[in-house]
Formats: C-alpha cells, structure tokens, sequence
C-alpha cells in the first residue's frame, strides 16, 4: 500500500489526468552531491528522453564501510534540488555488502518500481560492450568462476585480485586462447581496477528487465586526491577537503556548499565512531564477528589482538589490511559489527521494500501512479509507522534494522535522537 502523506504531512493532491511516464534510474551514493553527480543526472535524462529520474540512494552509511558524511535526509533535499524526482533508500544491510550485493539492492529496488525502463551509471572507460561482455561471461560462467575464485583465495589473493584472475581464466578457456597474450581479455582485466567499472558490470550482471546505460564519468577518478586543475573532484577528494576546513565550495553545488559549512559532518575518524568501534570489539565474542557478512577466515581474532596498538578507526583498519583483506572489506565487518548485522539474523538475498526518502511534484506524481495501477513490485515505504504492518518478518528485520542504523548515526553525530527518529521523519518534499 503506498501512502503518499508520511508524519505530519497533508496528502498530496489528487491526480485526474493519467499520463504514464517514462522514467531512468540511478543507484548512488551522493557523499556528498558534486558536480559530476549533476553532470551524470543531466546526461542520464538527455541520454533515456527520461520524464523522471529515480535515484536508489545509500542511507546514512556508504559501500566503503563509513559513515556518510551528512546524513540521507540532507543528501536527499540536494539531490531533488539538483536533477532527482524521487529518492528511495537502499537499506543499509546492502549499503553495507560487498559490490555485488550493494549493486544486486540498487537494481532490484529500481526495477521493483515497475516503473524503471533504463539504469544509468558512470563508467571510467565508457566502454559499454565491454562492460556487458565481462557482465554476461561472470553470469553465464556463475559456478566456474567461483571455483577459480576459491582456489585464487586458497592461495592468498585477495577477493579482487582472484576474481580477475579468474575471469581471465574462465574467458580464456571459453575461447580457447591463452589469457596472457588475448587482447580483449587483457582489456577487460584492466576494467576490474576502476570503482565505477567494478559497480558498472554488477549493475549490469543484476538488471533482469531495465536496460542499462553508461555514462562516461569526467574528471577525477573514483578515490584520487584533491587536484585544483580538475574540473570534476572526486566525492572522496571533497570529503577531505571539507573534514579538513577547506572550501571545496567550487565544485559542489550551492546547497551541498552551504551544508558543508553549516551542518554537522561525520567520518569514520570523527567524534565517537571509534570509541564505539573498540567497545563493539571488545565486548563481542570472536564467533559473532566471524558471523558478520565481511567476517570469518579469523578475522575476528586478528581485529581483537590489533586494538592495542591503534589510536583511530582508519588506523586500526590499515593495521589489519593485507594482501588478503582490503581495507574496505574490513571497514564494513567493522561497521557490520558496530551495527549488530549478522548473517544468521539477517536476510541478504535482497531489499524487501521500496522506502522512500523524497520526492518532487514529478515525483509525486510518479507515486500516485505506482499506487493506482499497483506497479510496484514491493511494499512502498512513506511512513515507517503506519506501513509495519505491511511487511513479513524478514521485511520488518530489514527496516528495524534500517531504524537502529539511523539511531546509531544520529547518536555518534550529535544529533537529538528523538527529533531525528525515522519515526518522526517525513519525506523531503520538493515543492
């Protein structure tokens, strides 16, 4: 059931007129909005004729294992501001998973609109038969590719690392060629080093109905440092600019700008995320961090006896970092642990509803149409207080969860949990 009044909101109007629109999807982050953000929206409408752009976003917590830098309602109101016409959520137990499963939410919740024809995401190389080709051979080479995978790992190469191996392998044994001298096979491995081509072929791998498109990403790369010759900042190189005092003002928005000068922003070295971190680790027995989506192989061992020596979360993390374990794989069990998410608790087959953070009147009318022709292949999320009772037990986990999240993040921002609450939170709406 989807009601389009959340608390403390008068329902939107009635709509008489029926027109039926066509609508692209994006899966983002926005941590925080930049510009390039604004470019790949821009793009996406012109590429797909679009009428509305859907955006899946990260919630409070990002795919690298942190926290975000400003909290989603903010993030929100920036991105309608800026080319969105309605923002969901991804829940944070996908937030929190691995490529894969982070890109698997993001796609299922846009097609579960019923409404999403095209999902377009930036792409270093801007190589689209590329990208589908190394999508299509992971999918159709599912079993085989883990196999190698597997034995990759047993030999001690890290996840990333053994699955381009793997790929080549596997590619090369379907063409029957040798993967150290096939050119298109080392091409494609050179994809599995950029972040966006990474997300990109997971998009791609997910989509069962929404076509996707590729827009060519300008500018800096996904984590390169702050470069005042670049027109384009990385959302990484912004973050540190802002953490750190300076104006990053230029290559932002002017809502994102003035956020970052007033608001309260966060990151993983900041505040009491750390003294939470240590107090999460000591007090948990090894068999429950090793139960943690990014756990196992004794890690949790391993993260207990480094606390002795580490002063702050990105130290800590860069103490127990190998060839084996990537530091962004560490900072998620990290989070996952602070969090409480537990495979044996949770269910990361994928997202159960479609929660929804903001919306224009485009918006608006996008949701009036899910709810009139019943579209929407999920339960449709505006107020957690009256849409509880919609949900099956694992759905009702996954928003508790979402719930305690958001919670958390307000108590380490110093935030007023009781105003903050997502029970008493309504919808960014965008007049």
């Amino acid at each position: 059931m989807i009601d389009l009044a959340g608390p403390a909101v008068e329902a939107g109007p009635v709509f008489t007129e029926k027109k039926t629109m066509k609508e692209c999807g994006i899966i983002a982050e926005y941590n925080p909005l930049h510009n390039g953000h604004v470019y790949h929206m821009e793009q996406a409408r012109l590429l797909t004729g679009a009428d509305a752009v859907v955006v899946a976003m990260s919630g409070d917590y990002v795919q690298r294992g942190e926290p975000a830098i400003m909290d989603k309602w903010i993030r929100t109101e920036h991105a309608l501001r800026n080319g969105a016409d309605l923002v969901i959520e991804i829940p944070v137990l996908f937030c929190l998973g691995n490529a894969g499963q982070y890109a698997s939410a993001g796609v299922r919740l846009l097609e579960a609109t019923g409404k999403v024809s095209h999902i377009a995401f930036g792409s270093e190389s801007g190589d689209a038969e590329s990208l589908k080709r190394i999508a299509e051979t992971l999918r159709d080479s599912e079993s085989e590719i883990e196999n190698a995978i597997l034995d990759m790992r047993k030999k001690g190469f890290s996840y990333p690392a053994a699955r381009e191996l793997a790929y080549a392998k596997v590619r090369a044994a379907l063409k029957g060629t040798d993967p150290d001298s096939d050119s298109e096979i080392l091409s494609d491995i050179r994809l599995f080093d950029k972040s966006n081509d990474i997300l990109a072929v997971e998009y791609i791998k997910a989509m069962k109905s929404a076509e996707p498109v590729v827009v060519h990403r300008k500018g800096a790369g996904y984590s390169d440092p702050y470069d005042e010759t670049i027109t384009y900042q990385s959302a990484s190189a912004i973050r540190t600019q802002s953490l750190d005092g300076r104006d990053a003002g230029r290559y932002v928005p002017d809502c994102t700008a003035e956020a970052l000068k007033t608001c309260h922003l966060t990151g993983p070295d900041r505040d009491k995320w750390f003294d939470a971190l240590t107090y999460a680790v000591l007090s948990t027995d090894a068999e429950i961090i090793e139960d943690c989506p990014s756990g196992g192989e004794g890690l949790a061992n391993l993260m207990k006896s480094a606390l002795s020596e580490a002063y702050s979360w990105t130290s800590y993390v860069r103490r127990i970092k190998s060839k084996r374990y990537t530091y962004t794989r560490l900072s998620r069990l990290c989070m996952q642990l602070l969090l409480g998410i537990t495979r044996s608790k949770y269910d990361i087959s994928g997202p159960e509803y479609i929660r929804v953070l903001g919306f224009n009147e485009k918006g608006r009318e996008l949701l009036a149409e899910m709810r009139d022709d019943g579209s929407a292949e999920l339960p449709v999320i505006i107020n957690v207080n009256k849409s509880s009772g919609d949900l099956n037990e694992s759905a009702l986990k996954q928003l508790e969860l979402d719930i305690h999240a958001a919670d958390i993040y307000n108590l380490m921002t110093g935030a007023d949990i009781g105003q903050g609450s997502e029970h008493r939170h309504a919808p960014v709406i965008i007049e």
